[in-house]
């Protein structure tokens, strides 16, 4: 009964490492962290190609969020490319401000405040300075 067990936990084992990996099509950047109070803010940057698909969006953005384990906040910026990819010059949780040439550059992003639950993404149409934002709560 024991090596039945033990059959059985090595089994379970072996297929639920075999989840198949999801190849998203976006590009990693850069990632920064910075203390507010006694908490800690994180943001990634990352390249965006046009054709956004707000399903592949959201998968990614979910993911990430259940890889979230330390910290307040959590930004995910995706830019039109990687020379326009920078971070704020504001706390992060000001986000861009008013800097319209990176506003400019930025396709969509995603928040998560991991003390309150609070998560939401937002897309847009040509870029966060010349376009509303497509608000979808995650």
């Amino acid at each position: 009964m024991r090596k039945l067990f033990y059959l059985f936990a090595l089994l379970l084992t072996i297929s639920c490492s075999d989840t198949p990996k999801i190849n998203y099509p976006y590009t990693f950047v850069d990632t920064k962290s910075e203390t507010s109070g006694a908490t800690e803010n994180f943001m990634e940057l990352y390249t965006i190609t046009n054709d956004i698909n707000i399903d592949t969006l959201k998968m990614f953005c979910l993911e990430k969020k259940n890889g979230f384990n330390d910290g307040a906040f959590h930004y995910i910026v995706f830019f039109d490319s990687k020379d326009n990819a920078v971070f704020p010059s504001n706390p992060f949780t000001s986000f861009y401000g008013t800097d319209e040439n990176v506003m400019k550059h930025i396709k969509a992003y995603y928040e998560y405040n991991r003390m309150n639950g609070y998560s939401e993404l937002r897309v847009y149409e040509k870029n966060s300075f010349e376009s509303p934002a497509t608000t979808i709560k995650l």
